[in-house]
């Protein structure tokens, strides 16, 4: 395990964790997206890389950069003062263990089920 000297472990307990990354501009990763999400994003990526070279968007790259930032900056400024979370490494694989995906309900009338007036015969 390797941890950034000048970093302070997490209020978690857990730690900085892989190797440093490695210098230079790109690295690739596998994210898993929704898939209406990506052929979305990767139909105006084609699309303005040929057409329009004005928007500066030459692969889908250009366009997950900037989302990807902007998100991240919402989140450091909401949960972190502003400032960059401490640094990871290597992720643990798959979702957190006993942690289940948030699911929004839509709001149901609320039902009322009243008893019959008069219990049926027992025989």
């Amino acid at each position: 395990m390797i941890q950034s000297p000048d970093a302070t472990p997490p209020p978690d307990g857990t730690q900085v964790t892989g190797r440093s990354p490695a210098t230079g501009r790109r690295v690739q990763r596998t994210v898993n997206f929704d898939r209406e999400i990506l052929d979305r994003a990767r139909a105006a990526a084609t699309y303005l890389a040929r057409n329009e070279p004005s928007a500066g968007i030459r692969s889908l790259a250009d366009i997950v950069n900037p989302a990807v930032a902007e998100r991240v900056a919402e989140l450091e400024a909401k949960f972190n003062d502003g400032q960059p979370f401490q640094p990871v490494f290597r992720m643990p694989p798959g979702r957190r263990a006993g942690r289940t995906p948030e699911v929004t309900l839509e709001a149901t009338p609320h039902v009322t089920l009243e008893a019959p007036a008069h219990p049926p015969a027992v025989e």
